[in-house]
């Protein structure tokens, strides 16, 4: 039962830590930060047909890697190639090693060696290809497959993309997304892999605007390229070759985020979005077992703040959502008003001296920021409330006691790296989080 924190004031609190095993962090530290702080917009392509969005060959696909550049710095681990691709021209070929430096002017691309010389203005976009098979572009300090497109805006900024087949691309996503499992665990990369390619192509075109499919972080899926790729992984990967996951003929929407804390969270609940029969809060866990992500070591998790730390945090977060007036803020308290069925806050009120605000979703966790170095979103929806006493209001002690990481939707990694070590097949992994799906290869 939710109440108020003034209501809470007078009441002891009781302190929870939960602590699990090195290693898990070990297996997390890829992942639990760079992904699961962030939730995901809905992704459009479930109503898609796979007719449309494969033809059964592998497909090229494009991840937009830097946006709204000022400057691009690359260099190849074999000779590169660069073409202007509006007029076709050779622009040059590099040594190994050897840097190219790309500036916008206006919507031109200037284009400089390594020496500083200046190849001159371009229209672009500008491909960098890799004259050798085995070649790679680098990029600050990460190499990538494929080749590179860099492409200049009437803003005076350039956007590079990496543009290569789609199982290449799964190599550089599956270590980052669920960690650089070992043999034993073979299963979740697996998992992981059949839902991140289906993710992508269910979202192909998604931000075709800008010139390229998906982004490289959480805004999509978090790709690193050729620098993170891991043995394993591309073993799994391999295992797994064109399969996507689909419901009544179509391919899935398939969310998934670091831990769901025991139970996930149905989609429409998290988001103002349409029911999908496969998307519902489901338990963790089979029978009486324990919950498959109960090593992970944000399974459960505590968070307190100072008063006056919650009402700094509070006053800028709020402002940047623009839900806040302008002028000294002041909180008077705070109360969950709604929860889904998995628990988890569908709604906060915040009461101020401006009045009250109603936060709901992704916006809770974006506003209740920890307090920490660079303040990072809540770790998830999942908490409760409660006060420590203090000699009066402003000294108070204010606690969130939750479970999980991430938006809870879709597959759990960590419940399906438990699932693995117990011996669950990668198909039994993904129908227990996506109810009633097929596995099917689409090339």
């Amino acid at each position: 039962m939710d109440v108020t924190l003034e209501k809470f004031r007078r009441h002891p609190i009781t302190i929870i830590w939960c602590l699990r095993p090195f290693f898990w962090l070990l297996v997390l530290i890829f992942f639990v930060i760079i992904y699961g702080c962030a939730g995901r917009p809905v992704a459009p392509g479930a109503s898609r047909s796979i007719d449309s969005i494969t033809s059964g060959q592998v497909p090229l696909i494009r991840i937009g890697l830097y946006v709204s550049q000022t400057s691009v710095k690359l260099s190849g681990t074999e000779r590169l190639k660069l073409v202007d691709k509006s007029s076709g021209e050779v622009i040059g070929i590099s040594a190994p090693g050897k840097d190219w430096n790309l500036l916008p002017i206006g919507g031109w691309i200037n284009i400089l060696t390594s020496d500083g010389l200046a190849q001159g203005l371009y229209l672009g976009p500008i491909e960098v290809i890799p004259v050798e098979k085995e070649g790679r572009v680098k990029i600050l300090k990460k190499e990538y497959r494929g080749k590179i497109e860099v492409i200049s805006s009437d803003k005076g900024t350039l956007t590079v993309v990496n543009i290569l087949d789609l199982e290449n691309y799964i190599r550089g996503v599956v270590p980052v997304e669920i960690g650089r499992l070992q043999e034993s665990q073979i299963e979740a990369l697996k998992a992981q892999a059949i839902a991140a390619r289906t993710y992508a192509l269910v979202n192909m075109r998604r931000h075709q605007k800008l010139g390229f499919d998906l982004y490289s972080t959480v805004f999509d899926q978090v790709y690193q390229g050729y620098s993170v790729e891991w043995k394993v992984a591309d073993k799994a990967i391999k295992a797994t070759r064109g399969m996507i996951a689909i419901y009544d003929g179509r391919p899935i929407d398939a969310f998934y985020s670091s831990t769901c804390g025991g139970e996930t969270e149905s989609i429409e609940e998290a988001w103002a979005v349409k029911p999908l029969p496969y998307l519902r809060s489901i338990k963790d866990r089979r029978g009486r077992n324990s919950g498959f992500c109960r090593e992970s070591p944000v399974y459960r998790w505590q968070v307190e703040w100072e008063w006056k730390s919650l009402e700094d945090i509070l006053s800028l977060s709020l402002k940047n959502s623009k839900k806040n007036k302008s002028g000294e803020f002041s909180l008077v308290g705070m109360e969950v008003v709604k929860r889904s069925s998995s628990g988890r806050v569908k709604e906060l009120e915040i009461r101020s001296n401006f009045g009250k605000v109603i936060l709901r979703g992704d916006e809770i966790r974006s506003v209740l920021r920890r307090p920490v170095p660079g303040n990072p979103p809540l770790r998830s929806t999942l908490f409760k409330l409660k006060i420590k006493q203090g000699p009066s209001r402003k000294q108070d002690i204010i606690i969130a006691t939750g479970a999980g990481y991430g938006h809870g939707i879709g597959l759990c990694q960590m419940g399906a790296i438990g699932m693995s070590t117990k011996g669950y097949q990668y198909d039994k992994i993904l129908k227990h989080y996506y109810r009633d799906i097929d596995i099917y290869r689409a090339y």
